[in-house]
């Protein structure tokens, strides 16, 4: 299973879309590494993980064919994982050639009802198909399981287990905070091959809780580990990264590489593999 994250900061992108701050103003002179669009993922070219408000660039930087996706999973419903009004450029008016078969769009129940409202779906090539928190989903292939995050009490907002056709399993946990018991118990009975972990915070600790900072990512992975979800050698990968966090690329680097934890950019692609049979497989 090959993962590529196209987008690896929070909500304002990095640089801040309206900000002047320090951080982003070291980050417009650095670039690279250091120049982060909204997150989303993609598996395998086939299963896209968010719709941000920067995809349109993200198709372009990378290459991309959304023709090619087999369907789009939804996180949440925070506009800077699901831009609406992009879905409307599925319709025929706005290509020479139809999509089909019709887009299946997948993700918390009250995210698919924003798209809903916002749309008037007669006349587009979607389909919505809600997800209930720990049953999991065929999915293009890919076995999906939600599980709940922790991140806006006001809404339905999930995390991803998702294995693939070779049985690789991958953890996408972007935008929680520190998980309650019932996911964690529901992780302990999981065999995870990578994550990719939400940083939102940098070294910032404490404040908003439904965000982590280095520090709850060092915890978070030592926790999978301690509770047999996942390998010590296991590939983790952070995501999320806002610029209140204040380090560049190469300082979150050295802050989390010890820790056998990768700092996460956009572009990036990584392989996941399925480590040996698990009896709770």
């Amino acid at each position: 299973m090959k993962v590529m994250l196209l987008g690896t900061s929070a909500a304002e992108g990095w640089p801040g879309l309206f900000c002047d701050c320090e951080a982003c103003a070291k980050a417009r002179a650095l670039r690279g590494k250091n120049i982060r669009m909204r997150s989303s993922a993609l598996i395998d070219s086939v299963l896209k993980i968010d719709l941000p408000p920067d995809t349109l660039y993200q198709v372009i930087a990378f290459d991309l064919d959304l023709r090619a996706m087999k369907a789009l999973l939804l996180t949440h419903g925070h506009d800077d994982h699901i831009s609406v009004p992009e879905l409307q450029y599925t319709g025929d008016f706005f290509v020479t050639r139809s999509l089909s078969p019709p887009l299946p769009i997948y993700g918390p129940p009250d995210t698919l009802e924003r798209i809903r409202a916002g749309l008037d779906l007669e006349n587009l090539p979607i389909t919505l198909q809600p997800l209930e928190a720990w049953k999991p989903v065929d999915i293009a292939g890919y076995v999906v399981t939600p599980v709940i995050a922790q991140h806006d009490w006001a809404q339905t907002c999930f995390n991803y287990i998702i294995r693939g056709p070779d049985g690789a399993r991958l953890l996408y946990a972007t935008d929680t905070g520190w998980y309650d018991e019932e996911t964690w118990s529901f992780l302990r009975e999981q065999t995870l091959d990578a994550l990719v972990l939400e940083c939102t915070k940098g070294p910032v600790e404490g404040g908003y809780t439904g965000h982590l900072s280095i520090p709850d990512v060092i915890r978070m992975r030592e926790k999978l580990i301690h509770d047999g979800a996942l390998g010590p050698d296991s590939r983790v990968v952070t995501t999320h990264h806002s610029h209140h966090g204040g380090l560049m690329h190469d300082e979150l680097e050295r802050c989390l590489s010890g820790h056998n934890i990768a700092v996460g950019y956009d572009g990036m692609s990584f392989d996941v593999a399925a480590s040996p049979a698990d009896p709770r497989s």
